[in-house]
């Protein structure tokens, strides 16, 4: 996470008179994040004030430096500059002695050609998957596998170069690491597992080496991949499983028929003995009590609730670190529009991590959370407010804001929540009444725009300036608009 700097004098390839330097953005926008990187390995001390977006960036002062109101911005002696790659661009080459932009004319167009390949092929799709996610946009299936399916092909263009060579430009991190790592940073956070980057060992090999640099951690800290995504995938032993195959077939055994004779009846005999247990066995299966073989489904199912919800609460901790949310509202699917479920992954979310655990489970008590679940029947909903936020957002308002806005009922009023952090939780239930054209589904999406727009008003989620609910733009702009 960048936090506000101390300001001081930095060198420059062209002058050694102080320049102040002021970067205007919200606390973890990568695109922020790439020009503090770039100025650590240059030498350069950058100020980054308290920042927030939709109120900041609206202000006079603000729109005579972005007229758009965007962000970045950085302010230097001679003005300001918009627009993270001029931003970016501009810090690399404040010294030309740092290797931030190669070493040679040649090497520098390399760099402008990694910049470019990063906003045009990388930025879009990481937004485009990691945004339902995150719930800043509704989900929809055709645009994730979209976007799994771009990423993938620019992934293989970094993996046809990083196979070869050892950074994007020449023999040392420049700015083109720089740029491409961090557009590349929420996906290896958030969506990145170990199946999807089992083609990209190159690649994995060389982001891992980028982010555990120090000019890397002193700005964004330690990077923890999604799912312990491992360093490379190791290639099956096709080999050895070939000649374990062929073992039974050897020749040599075949050479005293008459000693295994006796031993092959033998054998057949054991097994017509087996024969009817097996059979007992499988009748027993089969007139099993239906309320065990219910109760075993039951329990397979509560693993898979509480893992996926452990598994959503780590994500939602990374949302959080990198862009301060204090709430947040998604769907947990393994449910099935149960509340009991329901309850049980908002328990799981919730929870600290196991010590000693392989991978990190729950670990987001302290956001507030609106989750829901659609089923056949109903859509389920639970809130959750922390101790520490109760005074922000009332528990109670927010959840009885969303069932009137759709149509529901609360099931369960404010009650204690069983989190490390304290607080509160409500459930309710919307039913389902197809003659009247309610789907739980629908519902949804319609109670979660309900839940956010109410943590809007109340100053508990980045502000959305897009007059559009129906249509969402994968663009710079409405990542920025939705502050993250």
């Amino acid at each position: 996470m960048c936090h506000a700097a101390t300001r001081t004098t930095h060198a420059t390839s062209t002058t050694a008179t102080p320049m102040p330097l002021t970067l205007y953005t919200y606390a973890g926008n990568t695109h922020a994040l790439q020009s503090l990187i770039v100025a650590k390995y240059n030498g350069i001390e950058i100020d980054v004030p308290p920042f927030k977006m939709g109120t900041d960036n609206k202000t006079a002062a603000f729109l005579e430096k972005s007229p758009l109101g965007k962000v970045p911005v950085l302010q230097t002696a001679e003005g300001a500059i918009c627009e993270a790659a001029a931003i970016v661009r501009y810090v690399g080459r404040m010294r030309a002695d740092t290797n931030m932009y190669g070493s040679s004319f040649f090497e520098a167009g390399q760099v402008d050609q990694w910049v470019e390949f990063a906003k045009n092929e990388l930025d879009l799709p990481v937004g485009m998957w990691i945004y339902p996610i995150l719930g800043f946009i509704n989900s929809n299936a055709k645009n994730t596998q979209q976007a799994k399916t771009e990423l993938a092909r620019a992934l293989e263009v970094l993996q046809g170069h990083l196979v070869k060579h050892t950074y994007l430009v020449g023999e040392a991190i420049t700015l083109a690491d720089v740029v491409v790592s961090c557009s590349l940073l929420n996906a290896f956070k958030l969506v990145f597992d170990a199946e999807y980057l089992k083609p990209f060992p190159a690649v994995v090999r060389w982001f891992t080496t980028c982010v555990n640099q120090p000019e890397f951690t002193a700005v964004i800290g330690t990077t923890t991949l999604c799912a312990g995504a491992p360093a490379a995938a190791a290639p099956a032993p096709a080999a050895k499983a070939e000649k374990k195959a062929d073992k039974p077939t050897e020749e040599p055994k075949q050479k005293e028929p008459k000693q295994k004779e006796p031993k092959k009846e033998e054998d057949k005999k054991v097994k017509k003995e087996k024969a009817p247990k097996e059979e007992k066995k499988k009748e027993e299966k089969k007139a099993e009590d239906p309320a065990a073989a219910a109760a075993k489904e039951r329990e397979k199912l509560v693993k898979k609730v509480i893992k996926e919800g452990g598994k959503k609460g780590v994500e939602i901790e990374g949302a959080s670190d990198m862009g301060g949310l204090e709430f947040f509202c998604t769907t947990i699917e393994s449910p099935d529009g149960d509340l009991e479920l329901l309850q049980l992954a908002m328990t799981s979310m919730n929870a600290d991590p196991e010590e000693g655990a392989e991978d990190r489970k729950g670990c987001s008590g302290h956001v507030g959370k609106m989750i829901f679940s659609a089923g056949v029947q109903q859509l389920a909903i639970v809130s959750y407010v922390p101790a520490d936020k109760m005074a922000k957002v009332d528990i109670t308002e927010w959840t009885e804001n969303v069932v009137k806005a759709v149509g529901g009922k609360v099931v369960k009023t404010s009650t204690d929540a069983v989190s490390p952090k304290g607080g509160k939780v409500m459930e309710a239930v919307v039913a389902a009444d197809p003659d009247k054209g309610k789907f739980p589904l629908k519902d949804k999406d319609a109670a979660m725009a309900a839940a956010f727009a109410f943590l809007r008003s109340k100053g508990a989620f980045p502000d959305d300036d897009d007059d559009d609910d129906d249509e969402i733009a994968f663009g710079d702009d409405a990542f920025e608009e939705m502050g993250f």
